[in-house]
């Protein structure tokens, strides 16, 4: 699947022509900015946080580098222009947040390292035999469940090889039906994605948004992540089958048990559970547990200042500690496979963040606003559907870290401004951001599905629209 993974990570952003030209755009609209005298209300120092602004989204949207390197620009370029100081621009790239989600990914990667992600996800897939359109719900399920606690591209790699093997098992002779194959290769990547949404360390948007709660005064706890993102998750799941299952109802095959024993067999490869599964296992399973009742657990002598940041790091922690259980002194992981997580996301929440902080400091975010919130005739609902829909149609085209990374502080300033809680503005936002399922480009899963060659663009887009035309209205009456 190495060529699937190329193809996720070029096929996103503009392309090499768009970078090349994010990489100009970005700087000449800083400067361009500059002379321009600010508008009435707003410091030299805002100003110039708007030039930084333009510049940092204008290579975030198109990529001109590496979306994390970007997110550095704020250390050299907040005190150099009298935003803030380097202490209170550093600040925020050691947030708890961040620590949240290296726990989580170490735990993850601690996952994949002994592919219990893979056995978890056959076993489901194979509960549902060779009919088609059952066959799509176990992987749809599988790939859900898996997305909720490790990345949605990891998960989404593993199993679309496992699904291309299915759709040629329709037919025989190593073709595949592309029937089949498109449902089962974009119903991954669509789960993968809805299924990210599910909890807080199901995608590092989620974390972003996070972290702004607590910034605000208004944190949310794990459980309550989930109870408020579950039921849109539910909700969008039948809807996501029922979208690409439709060619597929109705049509009978007799290769039924040829399908089946495609997934069979690859269950059958992995063997036994091992000693190291069952132990990463119940470590994970006692860190999801912890994560849910840290409201309750906080009551009882001793754990009042327990965090999600802090059961994310012992339980990473504790997988240093435990052996493998397969001798020589082995352990559940090792510091070669922590190394491998993706710390750039780690910088680029941080990158963040220290644009918010500079905003707020400067008085931008006040003055953006007052602005929004002066607009005449917009309820409160219609703001939220302004900002639903403009995110999902940003994230199309751009990736979804970057695009609520640079959609966060105007929320957060619209909030202020109309004297509405932070969270019902931002929640919605925040997963209107992973929400984007038309285009190749919009994610790493779909580039995946794509590039797998078992669907056409047609069928990706009459998907994807019906899916963003859900996910605007369950946002909109679940998320509100």
């Amino acid at each position: 699947m190495s060529d699937a993974t190329e193809i996720a990570a070029d096929e996103t952003g503009f392309g090499r022509v768009g970078r090349w030209i994010g990489l100009i755009l970005g700087p000449a609209l800083a400067l361009g900015l500059q002379l321009v005298p600010p508008p009435a209300g707003l410091s030299i120092e805002a100003w110039r946080v708007v030039s930084l602004a333009a510049l940092m989204v204008t290579w975030w949207v198109t990529e001109a580098i590496p979306i994390s390197a970007t997110a550095l620009l704020p250390l050299g370029a907040l005190p150099l222009i009298g935003a803030l100081s380097m202490k209170d621009a550093a600040a925020p790239y050691a947030d708890p947040i961040v620590f949240l989600f290296i726990g989580g990914f170490i735990l993850a990667a601690c996952v994949e390292r002994w592919r219990l992600h893979e056995r978890i996800a056959l076993s489901i897939a194979s509960v549902a035999g060779g009919r088609p359109v059952a066959l799509v719900a176990g992987f749809m399920i599988a790939s859900m469940l898996l997305s909720m606690w490790i990345s949605n591209t990891a998960t989404t790699l593993m199993l679309v090889p496992i699904a291309i093997g299915a759709a040629r098992a329709m037919t025989g002779g190593g073709k595949a039906d592309l029937a089949l194959g498109g449902a089962l290769t974009l119903g991954v990547a669509h789960a993968a994605t809805i299924g990210g949404v599910g909890t807080p360390v199901g995608t590092p948007t989620n974390l972003i948004a996070i972290s702004f709660f607590e910034r605000a005064g208004e944190p949310i706890a794990f459980i309550d992540w989930m109870m408020r993102a579950l039921p849109i998750m539910l909700v969008m799941m039948p809807v996501a089958w029922l979208l690409l299952c439709w060619p597929l109802f109705g049509k009978g095959h007799a290769r039924f048990e040829a399908i089946g024993n495609v997934v069979k067999d690859a269950l059958k490869a992995l063997g036994p559970i091992t000693r190291p599964e069952t132990r990463i296992g119940i470590v994970f399973a006692l860190v999801a547990l912890a994560w849910m009742t840290r409201t309750e657990l906080v009551k009882l002598p001793g754990l009042a200042s327990l965090t999600d940041t802090g059961v994310a790091i012992i339980g990473a922690l504790s997988l240093f500690l435990l052996p493998s259980g397969r001798g020589g002194g082995e352990k559940l992981i090792d510091w070669k496979t922590a190394e491998r997580i993706p710390w750039g996301i780690a910088i680029l929440f941080g990158g963040g963040l220290a644009l918010a902080a500079a905003m707020e400091a400067t008085g931008l975010a006040a003055w953006i606003g007052d602005w929004i919130g002066g607009l005449d005739g917009l309820s409160t609902f219609g703001l939220i559907a302004l900002l639903v829909v403009t995110t999902i149609l940003v994230s199309e085209l751009a990736s979804n870290v970057a695009t609520l990374t640079s959609m966060l502080p105007v929320v957060a300033a619209v909030a202020t401004a109309t004297e509405t809680p932070l969270q019902q503005l931002a929640f919605p936002v925040a997963i209107a951001a992973s929400f984007a399922f038309m285009l190749p480009v919009a994610t790493a899963p779909n580039a995946i599905a794509y590039s797998s060659g078992m669907l056409s663009l047609k069928r990706m887009l009459t998907v994807g629209f019906g899916l963003n035309v859900a996910a605007v209205v369950l946002i909109l009456s679940l998320a509100t």
